[in-house]
This record gives structure tokens, sequence and C-alpha cells, in this order.
């Protein structure tokens, strides 16, 4: 059961990761090394709060799911500003609301494609398994 959702955390915290740090390229932000481990680390808190959301507080096919998400990300990335001293202006707070709704719905899509995928395989194995007892 561990490994089952260490798996889940790591695959979201991955995609979370990457989205977050090509969206820190194209806007051309100052990237070094303690701001990369601040976005890792931050990343894996959320994926772990998604994770806490969709188990214990609200199902995943509820429609205030992703917007309490959202709501968590942004106030989590206003908490990050402070704790790491990003310094940031009072516009630069509320575009990243706009920020976090592009990179939810980057990672959505991305989760989507990967889920697809496993999908697929999962219905060529039962396929398989059909022919094979025939």
């Amino acid at each position: 059961m561990i490994f089952k959702y260490s798996r889940k955390v790591l695959q979201l915290t991955s995609v979370i990761f990457t989205v977050i740090i090509l969206f820190q390229l194209l806007t051309e932000q100052h990237l070094d090394n303690t701001r990369i481990y601040e976005l890792l680390a931050l990343s894996l808190v959320l994926s772990l709060v998604k994770i806490i959301i969709n188990k214990y507080v609200i199902s995943v096919d509820s429609i205030f799911n992703p917007l309490i998400y959202i709501i968590i990300i942004w106030l989590m990335v206003l908490a990050s500003n402070y704790l790491f001293n990003w310094n940031m202006s009072l516009i630069s707070i509320f575009s990243t609301l706009a920020e976090v709704i592009l990179i939810y719905l980057c990672v959505r899509l991305i989760n989507f494609q990967y889920e697809k995928i496993e999908v697929k395989k999962m219905n060529e194995i039962l396929d398989r398994n059909r022919k094979n007892k025939q």
C-alpha cells in the first residue's frame, strides 16, 4: 500500500515539478540551485496535498475538488513566498493565481495522457486473457 501511494506521489511530483520549471523558464525567472530545491519541495508537498484531498477530504468526482486544490496551491505559493523569501510583488502574487491555474491544467492534461496509456495497456491485457480462455 505504501508503495502504491509513493508511486503516485512521485509521479505527480515529477509532473508538477517539470511543469513548474518549464513555466519558470518560459517567464525567464532566475533559477539557481536553491530555488530549484525550493520548487521541488513545493512540488512534493503539492502532490501529497492532492492525494490527501482526493482520499480524505473530497471525492475525485466532486466539482469542488479542483477548485479547492487550486486555492490550496495558491495559498502554498504565497506561504512559500514568505518562507523562502522570494520577495514577490503584489502584482506577481495575483498573477501567480493565473499561473497556478495554467499549471494545474497542464498537469491534468499530462496525467490524462498517462491514464489513457494505462487504460489502453490494461485493455490489451484483458483482450489477451479473453483470447487465451477461449
